[in-house]
């Protein structure tokens, strides 16, 4: 009897930490808090990852695929005068810059 409630326990608690795992990676992005881009001639994703790399935290991989993900491209290429969200947050883009003399 006591085997049976403990599984039963350690059943319910593997459950639930498996539910809030598929709830926090379903989180939806909201555009809005990033920065939108005009991809120019010459622009490649990998380009665009080297430079902002300051401004985020991510791989030069997961910034691809963050970029595939939330612009619902079909591939990797990108033409110029497309817009896209990449993942900088506004208020990191709109810091002022530091110019010393």
């Amino acid at each position: 009897m006591k085997r049976k409630l403990a599984h039963y326990i350690v059943f319910s608690i593997l459950s639930f930490m498996l539910l809030a795992g598929f709830a926090y990676a379903s989180k939806p992005i909201h555009k809005e808090d990033y920065l939108e881009i005009t991809v120019t001639p010459g622009d490649t994703l990998w380009k665009l990852a080297n430079k902002y790399r300051k401004s985020h935290q991510l791989s030069t991989n997961e910034f691809i695929e963050w970029v595939i993900d939330v612009n619902h491209l079909s591939s990797q290429q990108i033409m110029a005068g497309e817009k896209l969200v990449i993942p900088v947050l506004k208020s990191k883009a709109d810091d002022p810059l530091v110019v010393s003399k």
